[in-house]
């Protein structure tokens, strides 16, 4: 019996994973445990409350990030055939920019333009066989199989913050974000095979389905700081939806193909192209919380995140018109979502080797959201997981910030990896079904990304430099 294998595509940038992407120059180097004690522009993202508490506010910050991603597939195409792929490439970046209105004293504002994710993986694996790899075909035969893997996410946010000062140590803050998110994923498969007899096998099957919406969403944060000590917390609500559409293509072709004792059974023909289709992506509530701690030269940071789980339901389905043309039987395809909740956290530090230069170094989980029981997209089933890859993450992060009299130069690098077990493939529907333990495959996930980073604080601030906290 021969087995294709479907290479599914873990990643933290998917909807399963919350900690795998990071704003702010610093704050990606501590990989985001600044809930309670954010010093740098990514206060817009992890708590507003703390506009106000910046080390050295910025009139804007930027930085470029680079990934190079190694996905391996141990067993992939069978027991020693080992799959590889390796690429670099641009990762997510942001833009910030802090400002103050004269007419209001006590508060402080930001705007910031993000990729919150973003993920592209497509990949196209070929196999040629010329021997007895089709048993119900008699003698020698030809086989050629293809498969056809994308996958692409991406979610882009702006938005607006504000932070006021209630007390001398005590401040509130809100960000409202505008966000655009699309999703498609799409699994092709071609098998064929024939013999010297000329009998053949053919099985054609598609699976694609994409979904896009746009909406708001909000984050509150609280922050308190004294004598050293800072604190915060923070609520991220869900997300809510201004406008959403997806679409389906499910396609199925079989010929010549029989039943496991070589009886013949029935061509199979589906094909059905379905736009406008309603779709409902549901976001869980998040509630944060963190503490750092200033001593001398040294920065210490501490945060973790819940985030709640998201109940199972139909992200897109079929619409009831879809039939099979040769069956006549209406064509059922599900894709549900549901998330467990998950917890995050970490730690993180800096330390002022010299009035020019920080050093960073961190380590965070970012652990996976996907159920404990899963239909993988590439299983072909009639109800599949959207969220589907269930890999938990350590994430480290390490590097350098060089301070100048009008600009901050920040780089550094994290790193990432997990492994986990999968699923093999799909196979011609006459064959006699494998072990379970045979179709097993051992995928590996390992990401650097390369940070390099800058802001310019506001002029008076620089001249001035306040202490952090």
């Amino acid at each position: 019996m021969w087995l294709l294998t479907i290479a599914a595509s873990p990643t933290s940038g998917q909807p399963a994973h919350y900690w795998g992407d990071h704003f702010g120059n610093e704050s990606i180097l501590l990989n985001g445990a600044v809930i309670g004690s954010v010093t740098d522009a990514g206060a817009v993202f992890y708590n507003p409350a703390r506009l106000l508490h910046q080390t050295a506010p910025s009139l804007v910050a930027s930085a470029k990030l680079y990934e190079w991603t190694t996905i391996r597939v141990e067993d992939g195409l069978g027991e020693g055939k080992d799959l590889e792929d390796s690429r670099f490439g641009g990762a997510p970046g942001f833009l910030v920019g802090t400002f103050t209105l004269p007419f209001l004293e006590g508060h402080q504002f930001a705007y910031g333009v993000m990729t919150r994710n973003r993920f592209n993986l497509n990949t196209v694996l070929r196999d040629e066989v010329v021997g007895d790899v089709i048993p119900t075909l008699p003698g020698e035969d030809a086989f050629v199989g293809v498969t056809d893997i994308q996958t692409n996410f991406k979610d882009d946010w702006m938005g607006l913050s504000w932070a006021y000062a209630v007390g001398s140590d005590f401040s509130v803050g809100a960000t409202a974000f505008y966000f655009e998110r699309s999703f498609s994923r799409v699994a092709r498969v071609d098998l064929k095979a024939i013999n010297e007899e000329l009998d053949t096998r053919t099985l054609q099957v598609e699976r694609s389905y994409s979904v896009r919406d746009k909406g708001l969403l909000g984050k509150l944060g609280f922050a308190w700081r004294r004598a050293g000590w800072s604190v915060g917390i923070t609520t991220t609500l869900p997300y809510w939806a201004l406008s959403n559409k997806g679409s389906i293509r499910y396609e199925t072709f079989g010929a010549g193909l029989t039943d496991e004792n070589g009886d013949p059974i029935d061509n199979v023909f589906e094909s059905a192209i379905m736009g406008g289709r309603p779709t409902e992506w549901k976001t869980p509530w998040a509630f944060g919380g963190g503490v750092g701690w200033t001593k001398g030269a040294w920065q210490l940071h501490a945060a973790a995140e819940y985030y709640t789980s998201v109940p199972r339901h139909v992200l897109i389905e079929a619409a009831d018109t879809a039939v099979g043309q040769s069956t006549g039987m209406p064509i059922e395809y599900t894709v549900f979502e549901e998330r467990k909740g998950v917890l995050n956290g970490g730690v993180g530090a800096r330390w002022d080797a010299s009035e020019d230069l920080s050093i960073f170094a961190s380590v965070v989980t970012n652990n996976s959201a996907a159920p404990d029981s899963v239909v993988g997209f590439t299983e072909f089933d009639a109800s599949v997981s959207h969220t589907s890859q269930d890999m938990d993450f350590m994430l480290y992060g390490v590097g350098f910030s060089f301070h100048t009299r009008w600009a901050d130069l920040t780089l550094g690098a994290t790193w990432q990896a997990s492994r986990a077990s999968q699923p093999r493939g799909l196979e011609f529907p006459d064959e006699t079904p494998s072990d379970p333990e045979d179709g097993i495959a051992t995928l590996e996930y390992d990401q650097w990304r390369f940070l390099v980073g800058f802001s310019i604080p506001f002029v008076n601030e620089r001249l001035q430099l306040p202490g952090g906290g």
